[in-house]
This record gives C-alpha cells, sequence and structure tokens, in this order.
C-alpha cells in the first residue's frame, strides 16, 4: 500500500485535537496522551478484521480501546502499572447492573467507617486536601475494597475516586468552594455512575480481547514479522510528565504538591520520573532506540507504524527521525500538529494565560517497514 496526497491530507486532518466523547473514552484524561479518532482513523484504514495491532506505549488505553471497537487483535506494553490499569478499565465491560449495587453499597459502607484502617494520603496530602476531603477518601478506599472485592470491580471504582481527587486537588476547585468543608464524595458519585452508564456502551462479546502487558517493551513476546500495524504515541523527551502523580494545588496555602496517591491505592511502588518519561538527555536516545528496534522486528515487511511525539527543538525532531531510519523504517513524511489550549490536547504551551512549559506543536511520524538485507 502507498499513500497518496490525498491520504496525508486526510491523515493530517484527522490528526488536528478536539474532544473526546463516546464509549469509555473520558473515563480518565490520562497525561499526555492522543486522542481517540486518530488511532480510530488509522487502524480502520491501515488494518483490517482480525489483524494484530501494536502499541509499545500503551498510556491510557487508546490505541487499545480502538483496536478493540474495530475488531482487531491488540497487544501493547507500559512500565506504568497505572496505565495498565486504566487501560483494562477502559476496556473491560461489566454488567450495569451490578455496578450500580456495589455503588450504592460503597457509598452506604462509607459513612459508616468513622476510623478507616487504610491511609492512602501522607502529611503533605492531607494538609492540602483538608480532614474532611481526606477522610472521606480514606473511607472510600476502603468500601470499594469490602464491597467490591472482585478485581475488575474494585479497579473500576478505584479508577473513578483517583478521577474525582484530581477535581479536588485542582486550583479553580479551590477558586470555586471554600475547599476545606467541600466533600469529595458528590463528586465520585457523579462521575461513578457516568462511568457505569458509559460502559454499558461497550460489546459485550469480544472476538479479541485486547492484552496489556506490563513491562519493558525493549524485549516484547511477539514473533519477528507478526505485527499488522503498530500505533502508538512514545513519551515527550526531556519532559517531567505527572504519569503516576497527581498535582494538588492550594493557593491559599502557598502549596503545589504531587501526591503518590495513584501508586497508594493500587499497592504499588512509584517509579522514578526518568524511568516513565523514557529517561533524559542521552539516555533518553538509548531507550527509545531499543524500543525503535523491537518494533521494526515485529512489525510485518512494508506495513506501517505511526509514532506520535512531540520535541522541544529541530535537532531532537531530526535526531528521532534518524533513528527511525537507522532501524529500518522508511520515513514517508512528519506532519507537524499545532495543538489547542485545550485540556483534550496531548501537549499545550498555555493554559488560562500562563505558560505550561508544553510544546505548541505535536508530530505524527508516517513511517513503512523497509527491508534490509
Amino acid at each position: 500500500m502507498t499513500l497518496s496526497n490525498n491520504d496525508i491530507l486526510w491523515i493530517t486532518d484527522l490528526a488536528k485535537p478536539e474532544r473526546e466523547k463516546g464509549y469509555t473514552r473520558t473515563f480518565y484524561s490520562y497525561p499526555a496522551k492522543f486522542l481517540s479518532k486518530l488511532p480510530h482513523g488509522l487502524i480502520k484504514r491501515f488494518s483490517k478484521k482480525n489483524d494484530l495491532v501494536f502499541d509499545p506505549f500503551v498510556g491510557g488505553g487508546t490505541t487499545g480501546l480502538e483496536t478493540m471497537l474495530l475488531e482487531r487483535q491488540f497487544i501493547g506494553y507500559d512500565l506504568n502499572p497505572f496505565a495498565i490499569m486504566v487501560s483494562n478499565v477502559k476496556t473491560t465491560y461489566l454488567n450495569s447492573e451490578t455496578l450500580q449495587v456495589h455503588l450504592n453499597s460503597i457509598l452506604t459502607q462509607q459513612k459508616k467507617l468513622f476510623e478507616p484502617k487504610f491511609d492512602v494520603l501522607d502529611k503533605g496530602d492531607k494538609i492540602c486536601l483538608g480532614t474532611k476531603i481526606s477522610h472521606e477518601i480514606n473511607s472510600l478506599i476502603e468500601s470499594i475494597s469490602i464491597n467490591s472485592q472482585k478485581i475488575p470491580f474494585r479497579q473500576f471504582f478505584e479508577l473513578a475516586l483517583i478521577h474525582s481527587i484530581k477535581i479536588v486537588g485542582r486550583r479553580d476547585f479551590e477558586l470555586k468552594k471554600n475547599w476545606k468543608y467541600a466533600s469529595i464524595i458528590p463528586i465520585f458519585e457523579r462521575k461513578a455512575r457516568k462511568m457505569i452508564q458509559e460502559i454499558s456502551s461497550l460489546p459485550k462479546n469480544l472476538k479479541f480481547i485486547p492484552v496489556f502487558k506490563l513491562a519493558s517493551n525493549h524485549q516484547v513476546e511477539l514473533e519477528r514479522n507478526s505485527v499488522d500495524l503498530i500505533v502508538t504515541s512514545p513519551p515527550y523527551k526531556d519532559k517531567d510528565v505527572e504519569y503516576q502523580q497527581i498535582q494538588i494545588q492550594r493557593r491559599t496555602l502557598h502549596r503545589s504538591k504531587r501526591s503518590n496517591v495513584i501508586s497508594a491505592i493500587l499497592r504499588t511502588t512509584p517509579l522514578p520520573k526518568n524511568t516513565l518519561c523514557g529517561g533524559l538527555g542521552a539516555n533518553y536516545w538509548k531507550n527509545s532506540l531499543k524500543s525503535l528496534k523491537e518494533c521494526y522486528r515485529v512489525l510485518k515487511p512494508h506495513k506501517f507504524a505511526f509514532y506520535w511525539t512531540g520535541f522541544k527543538n529541530l535537532s531532537d525532531l531530526k535526531h528521532f527521525e534518524n533513528q527511525l531510519d537507522t532501524v529500518g523504517f522508511d520515513l514517508i513524511t512528519t506532519i507537524q500538529v499545532k495543538l489547542s489550549d485545550d485540556r483534550a490536547a496531548s501537549g499545550r504551551s498555555t493554559h488560562h494565560g500562563r505558560s505550561t512549559g508544553m510544546m505548541s506543536h505535536d508530530y505524527l511520524f508516517i513511517t513503512k517497514k523497509k527491508i534490509i538485507f
């Protein structure tokens, strides 16, 4: 298959940012993600039913979900336990009536837990969140554990709670409410009920269940020349992205804290930032090269691989393009995508009029595997 100028124009239009909607796409806004319409369109155009799609950087499970909806096989890798958890929740159908029963039990039980046994917050978290919300978070975690012991159900409500903690940690939450006396319960209940409604849209009977592996992509468990399409979003180079943390901002306390509450809820040890972000400087390129070599190895000859990421400068952009060529990918074109200031964008230069340190552009690298003799 070759790409025409019309194909390139179509992909360029496909890459423009817009708000997410439909199915479970809004369950959780994973940091630095790409939007679902891009992988959906690419998978539909460049693969067929029953084909195998591979994503070496799973993130929020966007490619996995779209692959599942289009009836292809999927396998993805990520080092972040939270990425695997989000991906599994977004792609696992659960009975909505059963979820409603669980939610009602969780809310009832939570009211009775005056001294919860679980404590997922550190001292700094509690100062920033306040006594009331801190108590409610811990009592909700214990209530979820008591009432939803099966992993898919427990993780469903844990994700709803993590989303809710993200909301109450935001600066605009503090500005709109008397946050010291506010409650997280109605936010959690609203989010959980919305998720219950949305999960009912997932297909009940799947021909292929997507596979998300908690492991490095430097040595994947796939045969050589076994993958039909790669659609992925590698980490940004030298960017401090909060893949496993929640930012809690409190102007009135003159505090801005990165909380490890996600890892505490998942009962995992927080990974070093450098590991989650692909490393810094030369280490980023070493890790990138190993990942790209595996992508080349598993992809079938003359099949396409799409990489979506961003770089701070032209030198890094060219370095990545050179790496693609080095491992054996034919770079068809690089599409520059200007991102909006909207929260849905995978990277942005400003937010509410202030600099965020993110890039104003991302790039889509369109490649095809060439045969090296």
